[in-house]
């Protein structure tokens, strides 16, 4: 999940350089509009790097941040806007359930208690008593 997040925010940043260099762009190719277009997938790669649950902070900073950006400044048109407002709340909304459910719910989905009982066969199989079943 955190991994196809960065690539969707890798991609926002190719849409604002394509914006930016087509031809008969109102954007030109400076400085500000060339470092948005390259500032996300910066962001992601940082996210895929970082060990979750720490690598969601730069990608979720960035999906939100671009989201902004892109509906904020000119050049794209209005659906556009409209359907990056629509996906940015969509990508947030994912990664928020997805946190909560992976390591703020009670249940875990199992996964707690889980790693647990691989510590106790480990543990019990190091001081030579076996695993147990």
């Amino acid at each position: 999940h955190r991994v196809y997040s960065a690539s969707i925010l890798s991609f926002l940043g190719g849409v604002r350089w394509g914006l930016t260099l087509s031809t008969g762009s109102k954007e030109l190719p400076d400085w500000r509009n060339l470092t948005y277009s390259v500032t996300p997938s910066l962001l992601a790669w940082t996210g895929v790097l970082l060990h979750s649950p720490l690598g969601y902070i730069p990608i979720t900073a960035g999906l939100l941040g671009a989201g902004i950006i892109d509906v904020a400044w000119a050049g794209y048109p209005t659906w556009f806007k409209i359907l990056r407002t629509i996906l940015t709340i969509s990508a947030l909304t994912s990664i928020g359930l997805l946190f909560h459910v992976k390591y703020k719910s009670d249940k875990n989905l199992g996964v707690n208690k889980s790693i647990q009982g691989f510590k106790d066969k480990y543990y019990d199989w190091k001081n030579g008593s076996g695993p147990s079943s």
